[in-house]
C-alpha cells in the first residue's frame, strides 16, 4: 500500500510539473509571436512612409 501511494505521488507531481512546463513555454511563444507581430506592424508603417515620401517627391 505504501508503494502504491509513493507512486502515485509522484506520477501527480509529475504532471503537475508538466503542467506548469507547458504553460511557461505557451506563454513564452506568446510573447514571442507578439514580437513579431510588433516587428512586422513596423516594418508596414515603416513602408507606408516611405512610399508617401516617394509620392510627395513626385509631385
Amino acid at each position: 500500500m505504501d508503494l502504491f501511494l509513493f507512486l502515485s505521488v509522484i506520477v501527480g507531481m509529475t504532471f503537475i510539473f508538466l503542467y506548469f512546463v507547458i504553460n511557461y513555454d505557451l506563454k513564452k511563444r506568446k510573447l514571442e509571436l507578439e514580437d513579431k507581430k510588433l516587428e512586422l506592424e513596423m516594418k508596414k508603417l515603416q513602408l507606408n512612409k516611405e512610399s508617401q515620401e516617394q509620392g510627395d517627391e513626385k509631385r
